[in-house]
């Protein structure tokens, strides 16, 4: 948790002084004298005090900023001396307040150059079927298929392809394939998971070696299941999908399995480092109620058979048939294992038609997901090459913030789903800790990026803002100093009113979502 914590700090500290960085040396660039060269806000728990500057680490390490010597607008202009921020015309000022931003991304466009000269690498364009049921699947596409455009935009890797389909406008996409050699045109239609969220292609994923997660914690007389072990194998057979599992446990009235774990014991440094080993498991049999061929009675809708074990009574409880509950599974049972299918059944308030059938299953007694460990893309790493995927990784970044900002000006993506404040930033970035260092770098880069960016919007406090009120002043005269007044305190209050509701938000996500 320590290392997760000072990851985190670092992550951020990192892209908050090379963002100050940049306007600190572009000012003293431009002749104008820095009083006050600050990481975070509020109390100073260290300064240091160097010619005429006082460099600082504050008690909120939300933020930053560089003070310059008598930035005030409402300043006497006969009382101006040299080095003063107002000494000095517009177009300075403006070099001074781009000077952030564009360190910013210079930063993110270094970092990426500096990943991929080490041999960092994209997720490869190559497409794993998840479900021969999904809409994926029944538009056309295949296991091994490779997308290399989306209505005509370049897709060199699986990022790529899920920001053109994520972001597209269209109703329907054209997807450039390539399969066994030959080039296929097939349209899909992607959906939104729910509403305000961007659209996804349902039932694909990156190809790679597959295998099963660990969610939980469990022991056993001959050892245990750590969360986020990966299980390979049941009896020596690879397993891609739960359903491996399940039928591996109930083939042959086995008692006990044996799997092939893979546990991560790695460093930040180091994270590839695994131990491998065997377990054999006992097997617990339970109770379950299939309800298969199930059909949304008001809407139609076809929906996926659904399990439901005997000891989840929390769903046993909204379970309703003719209007009554059940009180527990034996209930349950009995009133079910004779009645005719189809039953109508309330589930929850989604009143459903489905074959019911009472069974069995032997189980380990662990919470499993389904996992994937890409494969990654293939590049060439000439120099020339590096630059180019530096750059081109770089402008993806910025035409992925850019355009998920028009995106919720236009109102197809909700606030509430698309925008990440400083708390889950740092859960993020404390999560990208333990998948190693090219990870946790590439996040800085991604962050780096977007915060240069979003400081360039000609908001009132943001860099922008202030390089919009110099440009007029350039072109055309200086604002009146209550118009500026007013509008940098109106800015102030609204980047304050949203920087609390995104913080509420990020708490309810990270913290109190994750307790219930």
């Amino acid at each position: 948790m320590l290392a997760q914590a000072l990851g985190a700090v670092f992550l951020l500290g990192i892209c908050i002084f090379f963002h100050e960085l940049g306007h600190f040396l572009i000012g003293k660039w431009v002749g104008v004298q820095p009083r006050i060269f600050s990481i975070g806000y509020g109390r100073a728990l260290w300064f240091k005090k160097v010619g005429r500057t006082i460099y600082q680490i504050t008690a909120i390490p939300l933020g930053g900023y560089v003070q310059f010597y008598n930035d005030d607008i409402s300043r006497d202009p006969g009382k101006i001396k040299k080095g003063d921020f107002f000494s000095v015309g517009p177009w300075r000022r403006i070099a001074l307040a781009l000077g952030g931003p564009a360190f910013s991304i210079a930063l993110g466009f270094i970092v990426i150059m500096t990943l991929v000269m080490l041999g960092w690498q994209p997720m490869r364009n190559t497409i794993h079927i998840t479900d021969n049921a999904s809409s994926a699947y029944a538009a056309g596409l295949r296991e091994g298929d490779r997308i290399v455009a989306v209505n005509g935009e370049r897709t060199e890797s699986y990022e790529e392809l899920l920001y053109a389909i994520g972001f597209a406008s269209e109703p329907v996409l054209n997807l450039s394939v390539q399969r066994d050699g030959e080039s296929l045109s097939i349209p899909v239609s992607p959906k939104p998971r729910e509403p305000g969220s961007i659209r996804m292609l349902e039932g694909i994923s990156p190809q790679g070696n597959k295998y099963l997660l660990s969610m939980t914690d469990i022991t056993f007389d001959k050892g245990s299941i750590q969360k986020e072990d990966r299980i390979l194998k049941a009896d020596g057979k690879p397993l891609e999908k739960v359903s491996d599992l399940v039928e591996i446990l109930n083939t042959g009235g086995k008692t006990s399995v044996e799997l092939e774990i893979a546990r991560r014991t790695g460093s930040f440094f180091a994270p590839e480092a695994e131990e491998f080993f065997t377990l054999i498991v006992p097997l617990k049999e339970r109770e379950i109620l299939i309800l298969d061929s199930l059909r949304d009675v008001q809407t139609g809708v076809i929906l996926n058979k659904r399990e439901i074990f005997a000891n989840q009574t929390d769903i046993i409880s909204r379970i309703s048939y003719k209007g009554e509950n059940f009180a527990d599974w034996n209930e349950l049972k009995a009133r079910l294992k004779n009645i005719e299918n189809p039953v109508r059944l309330t589930v929850g308030a989604v009143e459903v038609e489905a074959s019911v059938k009472l069974s069995s299953r032997k189980l380990i007694g662990i919470s499993l997901a389904e996992g994937t460990e890409p494969a990654k893309a293939t590049m060439s790493r000439d120099p020339l090459s590096i630059i180019v995927r530096s750059y081109d990784q770089t402008m993806f970044v910025t035409k992925g913030t850019l355009l998920g900002l028009y995106r919720l000006i236009e109102g197809k993506l909700s606030f509430d789903k698309s925008v990440s404040g400083p708390v889950k930033i740092v859960a993020i970035a404390a999560k990208s800790v333990t998948a190693g260092w090219e990870t946790w770098w590439f996040l800085l880069a991604q962050i780096t990026i977007v915060l240069g960016i979003m400081n360039l919007l000609p908001i009132p406090v943001l860099d922008g803002g202030h390089i919009l009120f110099y440009l007029i002043e350039a072109v055309y005269k200086p604002l009146p100093v209550k118009v500026i007044a007013v509008t940098m305190r109106t800015g102030m209050a609204l980047l304050l009113a949203m920087g609390v509701y995104v913080i509420g938000l990020d708490i309810w996500d990270v913290f109190v979502k994750g307790f219930l």
